[in-house]
Formats: C-alpha cells, sequence, structure tokens
C-alpha cells in the first residue's frame, strides 16, 4: 500500500472524516461563498430546502453501500467512481478511506471542487465514463427515476458496478406533511415509492448482470405517526451492469 493510500485510510476514522469534512465545508460555503444550486424539472419541490437544510449532516447509512463496493473485486484503486446527490464531500471521503483515489460528486447542490454542480437526469459526462457509481438516498428526489437509471447505464462502462440506496417507507404524503411539515415526494408526479430490491434492479432492466449484495428492508419499519423510527429500514443493491 503507498503512503497516500496510508493517509486515505485515516478517513475511515469518523472523527478525521468528519473533522475534515466539517472544515472544508466551513471554508467553502462562508469564506470562498462557493456554495451553488441548480434546479431540476424532474425534482420534487422539496429536494433543494431539504438538502440544504441537512448540508452540515455526515450519514453513516452511506456504509450500507461502500463497505460491500469496497470488497468487490472488479474494482481497484484508480477505478472512477461518481457519487450522484452527495449532498456534502462526506460519501466521497468515506470512499477515500475505502481505497477509492478517483472519486467525484455530483448535484444540485455544491461548494465543492470535488463536486459537480448537475442533474442527474441529464449528467455532463460522456458514456462509458465511470467504473462504479453510487446513488444513495436520491432515486426519492425524482420523479422520474426511471429516466436516472438509463442516464447511469450510459455513463457506466461495460461492466460498471451500480450501487443503489433508499429508504423504506409506507407514510402516505399527508402522513409525511403531518410529520415534518412538508413532503419530499409529490404523489401526484410519482404515485409509487421505490421500496423494494426488486423494484430498484426492475428500474435497471435488462441491463443487469452479476448481483452482489441486496439488502430489502429485513425490518420492514416505516416513519411512524410518532416520529422517525429510530431503526427505520433500507433498501439497497449493488450489480454489475451489460451493455450491447
Amino acid at each position: 500500500m503507498s503512503l497516500r493510500a496510508h493517509l486515505r485510510s485515516l478517513y475511515l476514522l469518523p472523527l478525521v472524516r468528519k473533522g475534515v469534512v466539517a472544515a472544508r465545508r466551513v471554508y467553502f460555503v462562508r469564506v470562498k461563498r462557493a456554495l451553488r444550486t441548480l434546479p431540476s424539472a424532474d425534482a420534487f419541490a422539496a429536494t433543494l430546502p431539504h438538502n440544504l437544510k441537512s448540508l452540515a449532516q455526515c450519514n453513516p447509512r452511506i456504509d450500507l453501500l461502500i463497505k460491500p463496493l469496497s470488497v468487490i473485486e472488479s474494482l481497484n484503486e484508480r477505478s472512477k467512481v461518481l457519487v450522484i446527490g452527495p449532498r456534502n464531500e462526506h460519501d466521497l471521503f468515506t470512499l477515500a478511506g475505502h481505497g477509492f483515489a478517483c472519486v467525484r460528486g455530483l448535484d444540485l447542490i455544491s461548494y465543492s471542487p470535488r463536486i459537480d454542480l448537475g442533474d442527474m437526469h441529464a449528467t455532463p459526462y460522456p458514456d462509458d465514463a465511470w467504473d462504479a457509481i453510487v446513488t444513495g438516498w436520491t432515486l426519492s428526489y425524482s420523479s422520474a427515476p426511471e429516466r436516472v437509471a438509463r442516464e447511469m447505464i450510459r455513463i457506466a462502462r461495460p461492466g460498471a458496478v451500480i450501487a443503489v440506496g433508499v429508504e423504506y417507507s409506507t407514510m402516505s404524503e399527508s402522513e409525511e406533511i403531518a410529520l415534518s411539515g412538508y413532503s419530499i415526494q409529490e404523489r401526484t408526479k410519482l404515485p409509487k415509492r421505490i421500496n423494494s430490491v426488486a423494484e430498484v434492479l426492475a428500474l435497471f432492466a435488462p441491463h443487469v448482470d452479476t448481483v452482489f449484495f441486496t439488502h430489502d428492508a429485513p425490518r420492514k419499519r416505516s416513519h411512524t405517526a410518532g416520529g422517525l423510527a429510530a431503526d427505520v429500514s433500507n433498501v439497497a443493491a449493488i450489480f454489475s451492469i451489460r451493455k450491447a
């Protein structure tokens, strides 16, 4: 392992990783005034406000995708990895800690030189550009998830690995509004939530090749009327894709 790889492994320590992410966010947002946003016709109205409110959050649930991704043998230190919807740099530094040296993000919000400002429904990348694409808990912000899947297939190289995570929930739109004051997903635009591995994989059919990892909301818990459930379940799928 190179010296740089050893240094990157320090990002596996939560205090180091979160400290670096927080310091860089303060520098780029408050000092450099680099925060920018981009509207998307395919995103819900609450997408930008919700994520701007949570810009400082470092959510450990990304481990559900990154830890299994890090041991897939078709990927290595030099693999080009794109994170769609990271919100801040936390997911990028988590991937760096697990050994990935070539990581970029794409989001409707960016303050970082590591995160491109762009729309996941129409990305700025050429065909066959990425060895792996990670999209954690972002499909819930799209009124056209099938378009996101097609775009991911376009920019992934043949045999690339796709890692998708979504939150399992059975709450109605009115229940979400009663709980938090707004609903992220507008049910008039997308009536049904993606709530299972099968529904994730169906978005990418017939391009799904090897399925490496699945996590199909084993607890089957949702948000409750009394607040957020402590063990709300998640859905995850990691798979390679085939392209003609």
